[in-house]
C-alpha cells in the first residue's frame, strides 16, 4: 500500500490509536541516550522559534473583563485564519532549524573520518579488516535514520497540536453558519402585516424584497411566496394596504426605481463616438 506523505506510517496494530502522548509519561526506551538527544534537539527549537512572549501585558490582562467575548463566524474565522498562518510559520521555523541541525550533524561525522586510514597496505590483513570495519561503521551511520525520524517527529507533533487546536474551531464555524442559515431563514420567512411593520425592517434588502413582491404579478408573487415560504394569509395584509394607500404604493414604486437607477448593471450603456 502505497502512502502520498514521506513520514513513517503507523503500525497496522497501531492504526486507530492516539499517538501523542497527552501529558508526560516516563518512557522505558532501550536507548535513553537517542531518546534524550532528540528531546534536547525539539526543546532548542521550541526555545528558539517560540522562547519570547508577545501577548498583552499583565496591566492589559487585568482590565480585560471576565465575561468571555461573544464569538461570530467572523472572530472564528479570523482564528482560524491566524491559526494557519501560524502554523505556515512555524512549518517553515522548523524546517530551517532542522535543516541547519542536520548540516552540522554531517560535518561532525565527516569530520570524525580517520584520513590517515584510507591508504593501507594490502598485504596487511590487520589493517585490510580494519579499514573495512571503518568504512561498514561510515556507511551504517551515514543515512543517519536517527536524525532522520527524530525530524519526522518533530515534524508530525507540531502538525498533531495544530489539528487539534483546528478541528474544535472548524466545528464551531459549521455550527455558528448553520445557526445563522436557521436564522436567516426564519427572518426571511416573516413578512410585515403593516405599512409601519415595513417602515421598521431595519435590512435594507429585505424592504426591497417586499416592495418587488408587492410589485410583481400574482403569478410571481406566487412563486416568491414558495422561495420564502410566505403564505397567503401573511401576506394579504400588507397587500390590501397597498392597493388602498396611493401614498404607500408611490413609495414601493419609488423605492424600486432608486434601486434600479443606482444598481451599475441597469444603467444604459454610452454610445461611442465612432458609432455616431
Amino acid at each position: 500500500m502505497s502512502f502520498a506523505s514521506g513520514l513513517r506510517q503507523p503500525k497496522e496494530t497501531n492504526k486507530g490509536k492516539n499517538g501523542f502522548r497527552e501529558r508526560h509519561i516516563p518512557l522505558h526506551s532501550a536507548n535513553p541516550d537517542d531518546l534524550a538527544i532528540s528531546r534536547h534537539h525539539f526543546a532548542q527549537y521550541v526555545l528558539a522559534s517560540k522562547g519570547s512572549y508577545n501577548g498583552p501585558s499583565l496591566k492589559e490582562l487585568k482590565s480585560t473583563p471576565n465575561t468571555a467575548p461573544v464569538e461570530t463566524l467572523a472572530t472564528v474565522d479570523d482564528r482560524i485564519k491566524e491559526l494557519k498562518r501560524q502554523h505556515q510559520e512555524d512549518i517553515e521555523l522548523l524546517t530551517a532549524f532542522q535543516a541547519a541541525e542536520y548540516r552540522q550533524e554531517v560535518l561532525s561525522r565527516y569530520n570524525c573520518i580517520d584520513d590517515s586510514m584510507m591508504e593501507v597496505d594490502t598485504e596487511d590483513l590487520i589493517q585490510v579488516d580494519y579499514l573495512a570495519a571503518l568504512n561498514e561503521l561510515y556507511n551504517d551511520a551515514r543515512p543517519m535514520k536517527r536524525f532522520q525520524h527524530d525530524m519526522d517527529d518533530a515534524l508530525s507533533q507540531i502538525r498533531y497540536n495544530y489539528l487539534k487546536s483546528l478541528l474544535p474551531l472548524l466545528t464551531q464555524r459549521r455550527t455558528l453558519k448553520s445557526r445563522e442559515t436557521h436564522i436567516r431563514r426564519q427572518r426571511d420567512a416573516q413578512f410585515p402585516q403593516s405599512i409601519e411593520e415595513y417602515h421598521n425592517i431595519p435590512e435594507r434588502d429585505i424592504q426591497l424584497r417586499i416592495a418587488r413582491f408587492l410589485l410583481h404579478s400574482t403569478s410571481e408573487q406566487e412563486k416568491m411566496m414558495g422561495d420564502y415560504g410566505w403564505v397567503w394569509r401573511a401576506v394579504k395584509p400588507l397587500v390590501s394596504a397597498f392597493k388602498a394607500n396611493e401614498g404607500f404604493k408611490n413609495e414601493i414604486s419609488e423605492s424600486v426605481k432608486d434601486t434600479q437607477a443606482s444598481d451599475p448593471r441597469r444603467r444604459p450603456t454610452a454610445t461611442p463616438g465612432w458609432q455616431l
